[in-house]
């Protein structure tokens, strides 16, 4: 017994002797003065490059400056260490072996640190280093500062086992294929063994998944799925050193690397701008034919239907085909991850950003995340000539309820955002014109009269199917939509068409008013310029008894609706991206979906005008020359004004002698 104890005691006695703990506390002025450090004043900074190496117990601190020096600040008293953007500590001794740090944060939200050898993972406000080395660096390479307020450092006498440097044998048979690029794997035999002799960095890591990419000289992207246990825990955007294996598999369709060994520490992070998903929104038909498997890829307005209790679902995207033909793309998904899916609503579109992945040689996505995209701008549907299940963004005023269930609301913009390149920091607001739609409440009495009570109607809570864009557009709604309490409501902004002098830029459903000359036709009531040249049909639905109150030949201001017969025709040109970072995908902002085509002498007859009141005007048409326009500017879509019309896309701006403004339509 006494020997077995007296065994006991030594092992006690060698593990304080191979194993110290020594502690760099940052958090008190007598942590500081043990390290040779002098507490600094309030909102006051010791910078340690300026103090130099620090050694405690046989263990040397030195540091690296940042964006903003390595150093220990006072905020109101309490004391941390910071490290910035590319600052970094390194802990070192001469001798033996540090085998254990533990990082306690001062403050969590920026604490995210590298290492550059040994594990080191974080648990809340604990990062914990597990190793064998002579030294180990700290860097901090996301935004702002990571603040620390204690570090103990684990050393042993034994030497040290880890590399840092790189500097070991390559443990690989040399004989082993090599491979130097993630884009010459589908070209092995399946079962062949190789090592990766170039860097590659972490798109997504889950588990024993590990998707890498790989970029060329160009800036190119190839992308590969590593499956298996690779002993480490990398960040998104971790470069990997070469000397990795891996063996070359086919599964259910999908290359994959299985059979990972020798992979080391991250050495580093590429630029944020590489770890980006790409941006596949309204490509998502060229995921398959351009080969985008294992790549992580953001769709954004996508339709999200028929999610099971397995985590099953479909997204669907609204493309066009080479041609500018409207088709309707499908690809399943599949909850890989585990993530909390949104309540469906066929009305919402969702963002997804997710891996792509192929099984029993099918496309589909695994999700990372999945959230309700942000509303639709009412502009840009006239504009595009967007159709289909979405939610209205902006605010809508309520202006004219109309027969059918119908009601007619507008966003009453003078200008707007234009965002179409703000993922490539473009945008600008643009002076533009009131877009009108008319909400389909179909047989729902209680729902169209509750919106006629409402003024104005809440953002993203209009939801329902738009359809006839083309000619009248109208949202049959899907619920009922949320009011503003006590909106500032302004007046709305309706734009005015003399049939003698102004040509109709009127879109379908638009409230405005109509300048001309009451005129009965073969029996039929019509709406005509002074000559009789411009013969636009009257249609007395929203007010039956006012036709009676009209004298022929007489000439009214009409406040009213404008309909379209038929669709005007369009023109739209768009590109496929580029898998590439070098440039920003190449595309072009399509022409108006609603282009009406004025250069057609008759155009006017595709336009019904339905009164909502009339009234007499002033004396007859010559007298209208006391106003004259005094200025006439273009403005494209850029945001470029001129005298003379572009090429392409204007917004016609009228300036009159009396100071006046008239915005008018887009011109093509």
């Amino acid at each position: 017994m006494r020997k077995f104890l007296s065994f006991a005691v030594m092992a006690f006695i060698a593990m304080t002797i191979w194993a110290n703990e020594i502690t760099f506390d940052f958090s008190t002025e007598a942590g500081l003065q043990a390290m040779g450090i002098t507490a600094p004043a309030q909102s006051n900074g010791v910078n340690l490059t300026d103090v130099g190496t620090i050694t405690v117990d046989g263990v040397s601190l030195t540091a690296v400056n940042g964006s903003t020096q390595t150093r220990v600040w006072n905020s109101q008293g309490s004391y941390t260490l910071r490290i910035y953007v590319g600052g970094s500590i390194t802990f070192e001794v001469e001798s033996g072996s540090i085998t254990g740090v533990s990082i306690n944060a001062a403050n969590t939200s920026n604490f995210d640190l590298l290492a550059n050898v040994g594990n080191y993972s974080v648990n809340g406000a604990v990062g914990t280093w597990s190793g064998s080395s002579s030294s180990v660096t700290f860097s901090h390479t996301t935004t702002k500062n990571a603040q620390i307020a204690t570090i103990v450092v684990t050393t042993s006498d034994e030497p040290p086992t880890d590399d840092p440097d790189g500097e070991e044998p390559d443990p690989v048979d040399p004989n082993i294929t090599k491979l130097d690029s993630l884009a010459n794997i589908n070209a092995l035999d399946d079962g062949t063994e190789f090592q990766f002799t170039t860097e590659a960095y972490v798109q997504y890591q889950w588990g024993n998944y590990l998707w890498l990419m790989q970029l060329d000289n160009d800036y190119y992207a190839y992308a590969a799925m590593v499956y298996g246990d690779v002993s480490r825990t990398y960040q998104v955007g971790a470069v990997i050193p070469a000397g990795w294996t891996g063996v070359k598999t086919t599964y259910k369709g999908l290359v994959e690397i299985t059979n990972p060994t020798h992979f080391k520490n991250a050495t580093g992070l590429v630029d944020d701008m590489f770890t980006e998903p790409f941006d596949m929104t309204g490509y998502m038909s060229y995921i398959e034919s351009d080969h985008y498997e294992n790549m992580r890829v953001k769709l954004n307005g996508i339709s999200l239907s028929e999610v099971d209790d397995s985590g099953n679902f479909t997204i669907t995207s609204n493309e066009e085909d080479a041609d500018g033909n409207p088709i309707t793309v499908t690809m399943a998904g599949y909850n890989k991850f585990g993530i909390d899916y949104p309540v469906v609503d066929p009305a919402e579109r969702y963002n997804i950003d997710g891996m792509v992945t192929i099984y029993n040689n099918n496309y589909q996505i695994y999700p990372i995340s999945i959230e309700e995209a942000p509303g639709t701008r009412l502009w840009k549907v006239a504009y595009e000539g967007l159709e289909g299940n979405m939610k209205i963004a902006d605010s809508l005023y309520v202006a004219l309820p109309m027969t059918d269930g119908q009601i007619l609301v507008t966003d009453n913009a003078l200008e707007v955002l234009v965002d179409t390149y703000a993922e490539w920091g473009y945008t600008w607001y643009q002076d533009w014109y009131p877009t009108w739609i008319a909400l389909d409440c179909g047989d729902d009495t209680e729902l169209y009269n509750a919106i006629c009570q409402m003024q104005v109607l809440a953002p993203n809570t209009v939801k329902g199917e738009v359809v006839d864009v083309k000619t009248n557009p109208r949202l049959i709604l899907s619920s009922t939509p949320s009011p503003i309490t006590d909106p500032d409501f302004e007046s709305l902004h309706l734009y005015s068409y003399n049939l003698s002098q102004d040509k109709i830029y009127a879109l379908g459903n638009e409230m405005g008013q109509a300048t001309g000359r009451y005129k009965l036709i073969n029996g039929e009531p019509y709406l005509c310029s002074a000559l009789d040249t411009v013969q636009v049909h009257l249609d007395f639905s929203l007010n039956p008894e006012l036709q009676s109150q009209l004298v022929e030949g007489t000439r009214y201001d009409m406040t009213c609706v404008f309909k379209l017969s038929e669709p005007w025709e369009t023109e739209e040109t768009s590109y496929a991206p580029r898998r590439s970072y070098k440039a920003a995908a190449s595309r072009v902002m399509k022409a108006p979906a609603l282009k009406a085509q004025i250069s057609d002498a008759d155009y006017y007859t595709n336009y019904i005008i339905m009164p909502v009141n009339a009234s007499t005007t002033t004396g007859i048409d010559n007298v209208d020359a006391a106003k004259q326009a005094v200025k006439i500017t273009y403005v494209n879509m850029m945001g470029t004004v001129a005298d003379i019309p572009f090429p392409g896309v204007n917004i016609v701006i009228t300036e009159f002698n009396d100071g006046s403004k008239i915005i008018t339509k887009i011109v093509k």
